[in-house]
């Protein structure tokens, strides 16, 4: 039962007798009658709702409460309540579709929240809250939309006083997420398990020495050097006898090109209600990848996950190499993308070029990979520019409205008979003008 805007029964709407009534119909129907997971899911946060306890609801103790996780239970690493919260939401609105179309009262999950919304089908809500969310949630929506909106400028002020880069302004076409952008996005759109975006951070190490045998302080990911390198270490460094070796993480940094992109991926996300997060890829495991839906940004030299996760497809990562490891008379070897199947008119190898006139701009080139994620229903987005400056151009690419149409009309010529999300590799050249990106063109794709 839920007060507009205030705390007098003589002001509710909805009772909570036919609510309950409601539940049962909704429990009865097709779409919940063997969904056990659902039922409990959807009784368990409409109780503590009707009886004034909503403040209460939130992802942990759905997880520990309705599906039983144990004492270990992390949400950052179990998406069991996120999942299932899309599968509920997925199932309310096939049975109001049909069966429940002439219900009196309609029961709604809000994409990104966990307490249930009671009201009545013939009334209209407005465009901003929902008419019959709890009071504490619709202080919390704005409390948070203040944050999110002092936070976006922060990161614009940071950006303009650093590099004083035009793109990194979201523009409102952006932010329309108009049809064709949401073709292209759809899958991500509408999975409230969020996304977490990945920046590019080699897993490079020093070796210390300490006098002392300490414990791994496995927060900072220092760990012991193994018996069977020790040997080595200290013979080549000459490190005094006695003590204990240990291994630092010596390099973390993040590019301004992709700290630019990401809060242009994070805005155009946010506009449709996407959860976000981030971290870096020396702290991410198979694992992780598994169970979330990943953006990865930067290059397979910072960035170990690109090359194992791409040998599969057409258009893959190479490695700069130093004249050493070049046959003889080949000089250095600066990172490519390779076309392991180029068609008419298409280069086997895309390499960044920087023309001798300074007044000249520069080529440079980045691969965009939208593929399906390494767990059932993930998604992965691989957007990887052979240096920082394209990997920018890149994510405006796939965020502008006009580029999308012009890229899923060669789609559709290339993939008549498609259905379902795209899944696809789409090679971008740019030009860089005094490390500015501008003229963003496709050189390649491959539907998958």
């Amino acid at each position: 039962m839920f007060p507009i805007a205030s705390e007098s029964k003589d002001e509710l709407t909805v009772s909570a007798e036919e609510v309950r009534a409601e539940l049962d119909a909704v429990f009865r129907s097709p779409p919940f009658r063997r969904a056990e997971r659902s039922r409990d899911f959807l009784s368990f946060i409409s109780e503590l709702t009707l009886q004034g306890d909503s403040a209460r609801i939130n992802e942990y103790l759905i997880g520990s409460e309705v599906f039983h996780r144990g004492r270990d239970y992390s949400t950052a690493e179990d998406s069991i309540v996120r999942r299932q919260a899309l599968e509920l939401r997925q199932r309310l609105d096939r049975y109001y579709a049909k069966e429940g179309r002439n219900d009196p009262i309609r029961i709604e999950l809000p994409t990104g929240h966990y307490v249930p919304v009671f009201r009545r089908q013939s009334e209209t809500l407005p465009d901003s809250i929902p008419r019959f969310v709890p009071r504490h949630l619709q202080r919390f929506n704005f409390r948070k939309a203040s944050l999110g909106i002092l936070a976006g400028l922060a990161v614009f002020s940071i950006g303009w006083i650093v590099g004083r880069w035009p793109a990194a302004q979201v523009s409102p076409t952006v932010l329309s997420l108009d049809p064709v952008a949401r073709e292209v996005w759809n899958p991500w759109l509408n999975d409230s398990s969020g996304v977490v975006i990945c920046f590019s951070n080699p897993k490079t190490a020093v070796v210390r020495h300490s006098l002392q045998q300490t414990e791994p302080d496995l927060t900072a990911n220092i760990l012991p050097v193994s018996s069977v390198a020790e040997e080595g270490f200290r013979n080549v460094f000459d490190f005094p006898p006695g003590g204990a070796l240990y291994l630092y993480p010596s390099k973390v940094q993040t590019k301004m090109g992709e700290a630019i992109s990401a809060v242009h991926l994070a805005a155009f996300l946010g506009r449709a209600g996407v959860a976000i997060q981030a971290t870096e890829s020396r702290l991410v495991n198979w694992d992780y990848l598994r169970k979330r839906n990943f953006i990865l940004l930067g290059n397979n030299q910072a960035n170990a996950w690109l090359d194992p996760i791409l040998h599969k497809y057409p258009f893959k990562l190479g490695h700069a190499q130093a004249k050493a490891q070049m046959p003889v008379g080949l000089g250095n070897r600066r990172r490519h993308i390779l076309n392991t199947s180029p068609l008419a008119g298409e280069m086997a190898e895309y390499e960044n070029h920087v023309p001798k006139d300074e007044n000249e701009p520069s080529q440079v080139f980045a691969l965009i990979s939208m593929i399906p994620g390494l767990g059932d229903g993930r998604k992965l987005l691989l957007i990887n520019g052979l240096d920082t400056q394209v990997t920018q151009m890149a994510v405006e690419f796939l965020t502008d409205s006009k580029r999308l149409a012009n890229l899923v009309s060669r789609f559709r010529q290339a993939a008549p008979d498609h259905h379902g999300p795209w899944h696809f590799q789409a090679l971008i050249r740019a030009e860089v003008r005094d490390q500015i990106p501008t003229l963003a063109e496709l050189v390649a794709f491959r539907v998958l």
